[in-house]
């Protein structure tokens, strides 16, 4: 399994939208089925495409009346499991936490959320983003894979994030870094990853 040579940037999805070439149901839609295509790579930890497709739909009717929209509207993009959403599980992809809710929305999440931005779901990482490898070994949690060669690993701890835009089902998503749990696996899934400063 490959990653989708065809898959659009960030920059190119908002073009077709700002230009009325594309819906932001469209487009969260055609996420969906590449989320799909791709499950057995273990990406996503959840996807809550429901959810995705009703704030979507929203942008789409603000649009369609006129208003102005905000700079990422309609953008699809993956959010890694160790940052809260209000209402969703935030697992870190250990099974202790598995049931947790979140009680808050973390401030980037509100701001990607607040520019347009669509959460279609949360991605994988290694076991509580403990590691550079995102090799899980439990059954609950297992390992991301690599979109080029899903036998090898996705490096981590932003592994899930990192593979599931390399895999063109998203073109953005957020990790976290601290020893380079960006930076290593966007090396090894080929994509551009930025860890910002404190």
């Amino acid at each position: 399994m490959r990653p989708a040579s065809g898959a659009r940037s960030a920059t190119e999805i908002l073009t077709l939208l700002h230009e009325g070439k594309a819906t932001a149901e469209a487009v969260v839609g055609e996420a969906l089925e590449e989320a799909r295509a791709h499950a057995g790579l273990n990406a996503f930890i959840c996807v809550n495409g429901e959810e995705a497709l009703e704030q979507a739909r929203r942008i789409d009717l603000s649009r369609g009346r006129g208003e102005r929209q905000p700079p990422l509207a309609g953008l699809p993009i993956c959010i890694k499991d160790n940052i809260d959403i209000e209402g969703w599980a935030t697992t870190g992809a250990t099974p202790s936490l598995a049931g947790l809710k979140a009680r808050r929305t973390a401030s980037v999440v509100k701001r990607l959320q607040g520019a347009g931005a669509v959460v279609l779901g949360k991605t994988n990482l290694h076991e509580l983003a403990f590691g550079i490898t995102n090799t899980n070994f439990s059954s609950v949690f297992p390992s991301a894979c690599n979109p080029f060669d899903p036998r090898r690993i996705t490096g981590g701890s932003s592994g899930g994030t990192a593979a599931a835009i390399a895999a063109g089902v998203v073109s953005a998503g957020l990790g976290t870094d601290t020893s380079g749990s960006i930076r290593i696996p966007a090396s090894l899934c080929g994509i551009a990853g930025l860890r910002p400063s404190v």
